[in-house]
């Protein structure tokens, strides 16, 4: 399923010249460990228009004119807003580890994040407004696997922007 999304996503992207806009969200909940990780991909030109309408910098991303403070605008971005709470409203704290531009024939960004539960996991819930803000036909698909079994996936946008799966 998720390689069905992934050249969706890319072909969005090369041939359409991006007429629609999408990001791609993987989670995947080790049970065991109580940790989640996460990797979000967003086209990189949706994350410069956040940059430059709500923190008026142009950020150059992934070039060497980079604006010093893009990463960081884009951090603080993501955590307000997309989060993750457990078992019936227990916010987790993602740490990013890392946040990656794609090659050059792929315009993304991929970030990558990742957070632990003080206790066994039941039940998550995604809250994804990633976008809505700037693009009001703004898609954000979640995958969500168990101890890497896909468990569910679900289309998000800016009337439903939450995402429910009990374990």
């Amino acid at each position: 399923m998720l390689l069905v999304f992934t050249v969706w996503f890319n072909f969005c992207s090369v041939l359409f010249a991006h007429p629609m806009y999408c990001s791609i969200t993987d989670l995947d909940i080790d049970a065991q460990r109580k940790s989640i990780v996460l990797s979000i991909r967003i086209f990189t030109d949706d994350l410069e228009t956040v940059l430059h309408n709500k923190y008026n910098v142009d950020g150059w991303i992934g070039t060497p004119n980079e604006h010093r403070d893009s990463r960081r605008l884009l951090r603080e971005y993501v955590k307000e807003r997309f989060s993750i709470a457990v078992n019936n409203g227990n916010k987790i704290e993602l740490v990013t580890d890392s946040i990656t531009v794609a090659k050059e024939d792929e315009p993304v960004m991929w970030f990558y994040m990742k957070g632990v539960a003080l206790q066994s996991i039941r039940s998550i819930e995604v809250e994804n407004r990633l976008l809505t803000d700037f693009f009001s036909n703004q898609n954000n698909l979640v995958i969500i696997s168990v101890d890497r079994k896909e468990k569910k996936w679900e289309k998000l946008n800016r009337k439903k922007y939450k995402l429910e799966l009990s374990l």
